[in-house]
């Protein structure tokens, strides 16, 4: 599924469910990224997802700080010119252990305390 399909279908609550996997999560970030400047990236990203969990009924699922935390990750991880594919390829660690690299950043008890706000991190600050 394209990243235009996949911001569609967030945005409209047509996706399903199976169809949002973690990578889905990345290929949505990296594309607001693309389009969009940070904050408005943020803004939108935490917008469509708040949404879309909202529609489902599953809104214990969204988490601000690791939303935003994981778009700030991805943001420096961004290379001009570079498909998804590449991306995909140079960042395998985004794909496999998300929650491990925000974990760098922060503690169990300040991720527990950001789910409905975001929060800076404890541990060691994301990048800029």
């Amino acid at each position: 599924m394209t990243a235009a399909e996949l911001l569609e279908g967030l945005a409209d609550g047509s996706l399903p469910p199976s169809d949002f996997s973690h990578a889905a999560h990345l290929q949505v970030a990296r594309e607001l990224l693309l389009q969009l400047p940070p904050a408005e990236a943020e803004a939108r990203f935490c917008a469509l997802l708040g949404g879309y969990v909202r529609r489902l009924g599953a809104e214990a699922k969204f988490h601000q700080t690791v939303s935003i935390a994981l778009l700030r990750l991805i943001a420096a991880r961004l290379r001009p010119g570079e498909s998804w594919a590449q991306f995909q390829a140079a960042n395998p660690e985004l794909f496999a252990d998300a929650r491990g690299l925000v974990a760098h950043h922060y503690s169990a008890e300040c991720l527990a305390a950001g789910r409905t706000q975001f929060l800076a991190p404890d541990l060691a600050p994301l990048p800029a």
